[in-house]
């Protein structure tokens, strides 16, 4: 029996060694990035004019707010205040209807601040409504803030009411060109809003109106 000697034992361990395949590496962990979230930009839109194109055509353009000094709007503010009615904010909508498919009415502007408040225009009949003098069942001449009339006082501004009521029951037909006339309780609007969305032909999804130049 040959015997292998300490030096064969140790060649032979370092021969295997050598053909033992390496160690793999453990890869390093990725760094860790924080995600960021962007900051939304607000867009504000200042006072003044604003214009709009609608989806069925027609061409509206307005003064946001209207000065109550507006011709169209002189005898609605003289009334409210032979009348004793509340202050308003105007807004007056020039409507050009000449190339439109669908009757415009200026159902209502929403207006709103960067604190998210919302300013509503509405109809200007209803307010001329309400500040006339009512008739009371003891035939007496009543403003809306509780002043009895006499009778010519209250006969005639009952009567100037009604024609300034009849005259703003109106809209823009297809094809027509008109002056509507909006109200808003609120008489502090802000100097800039966020968004001026009109409703131009009743209920339904407002369209954002732009400043014009």
């Amino acid at each position: 029996m040959k015997h292998l000697t300490i030096a064969t034992f140790a060649a032979a361990a370092l021969a295997l060694s050598s053909c033992a395949a390496p160690a793999a590496s453990t890869p390093a962990p990725a760094p860790v990035t924080a995600e960021v979230t962007p900051t939304p930009t607000t867009t504000t839109l200042p006072a003044g004019k604003f214009k709009l194109t609608t989806l069925s055509g027609a061409d509206i353009t307005f003064t946001l707010p209207t000065p109550a000094t507006h011709p169209a709007v002189a005898k609605l503010e003289a009334y409210r205040k032979k009348t004793g009615g509340a202050p308003v904010s105007y807004l007056v909508a020039e409507v050009d209807n000449r190339k439109g498919t669908e009757l415009v009415n200026m159902y209502q502007v929403n207006v709103f601040d960067a604190e998210g408040t919302e300013y509503t225009f509405g109809d200007v009949a209803q307010t001329i409504s309400a500040w006339k003098p009512s008739y009371t069942s003891d035939y007496k001449y009543v403003t809306a803030a509780g002043k009895v009339l006499d009778d010519a006082t209250g006969s005639a501004l009952s009567s100037e009411g009604t024609e300034l009521h009849n005259a703003h029951i109106g809209d823009a037909d297809v094809a027509e060109k008109a002056t509507l006339v909006l109200v808003s309780e609120a008489t502090t609007l802000p100097s800039e809003f966020t968004r001026v969305s009109v409703q131009p032909s009743g209920g339904g999804e407002g369209e954002d109106a732009t400043p014009a130049p």
